[in-house]
């Protein structure tokens, strides 16, 4: 039993981790273990719901589920787990060194990290319109867009052009997206984004995997590389002890 009072975005983040721990769970269910009222979880399953973080059911909530089908707009990511998201940023600014260059990918996870990340003097490389747009506004770091065939659903650009981007540059980290990550697979929705990554980690002298802890043993269509070929997983606070050991077995977990 939960007996401090959490802030809404905590209650919500709680509420999404206990249906993907447990399945479906009703609404005084949730209550009980949240400590608040069933009118305030039933407000915070709509919210979670409209947002795509839970599938609504009668008289409680479901989690998504373990296999994607549907890849969720980047205005829609936008909305999900940005408490999570921030949490990975400061992560980041202490794991990667100032002055260092930076494959940054395009989750929106990676577009969170950017007000903890422009504060160190980076090179940025990105195939992100979005963090592109937003790194364009300061002075505080160098940017290159590797331009290609934009994906306006996830704001990415992919493709043949992207990815000669890569011709000749030395980069320090690759900082990689995925949508699932289960056992050792990273997964994503389509080969290009996969390849465009895979491309910038042969380029880098170190990767990382970056995702929060809803996306630990889900996976997408397409297993674009293995997690023990990465040298991290940096993740945020709410992953669990059992879901930490796990992912230790195949690469370091921040």
């Amino acid at each position: 039993m939960i007996t401090l009072k959490l802030k809404k975005q905590e209650r919500q983040d709680r509420i999404v981790l206990l249906l993907n721990r447990t399945g479906f769970m009703t609404s005084n269910s949730l209550a009980k273990q949240i400590g608040v009222t069933s009118m305030t979880i039933r407000r915070d399953i709509n919210e979670l719901d409209q947002a795509h973080k839970v599938i609504k059911t009668y008289g409680g909530a479901k989690p998504l589920s373990n296999d994607m089908t549907v890849e969720f707009s980047t205005s829609q990511k936008l909305t999900i787990n940005v408490e999570l998201k921030k949490q990975i940023g400061e992560k980041l600014a202490n794991i990667i060194e100032d002055g260092a260059t930076v494959f940054l990918g395009a989750g929106t996870t990676l577009m969170y990290s950017l007000p903890f990340l422009i504060k160190k003097n980076l090179t940025f490389v990105t195939n992100s319109f979005i963090s592109f747009s937003k790194l364009a506004t300061t002075s505080d770091c160098r940017v290159l867009s590797t331009g290609g065939e934009l994906h306006k659903n996830t704001g990415e650009f992919l493709g043949q052009i992207a990815e000669r981007t890569f011709d000749g540059l030395n980069l320090d980290y690759a900082l990689c997206s995925t949508n699932g990550i289960r056992n050792n697979d990273v997964t994503t929705s389509s080969e290009d984004e996969g390849r465009i990554q895979n491309v910038a980690i042969n380029h880098a002298t170190k990767a990382l995997i970056i995702a929060d802890h809803t996306k630990l043993g889900r996976s997408d269509i397409i297993t674009f590389r293995n997690l023990n070929t990465f040298n991290g997983l940096v993740t945020d606070n709410e992953i669990s002890a059992e879901q930490r050991n796990l992912y230790s077995e195949y690469t370091k977990v921040w």
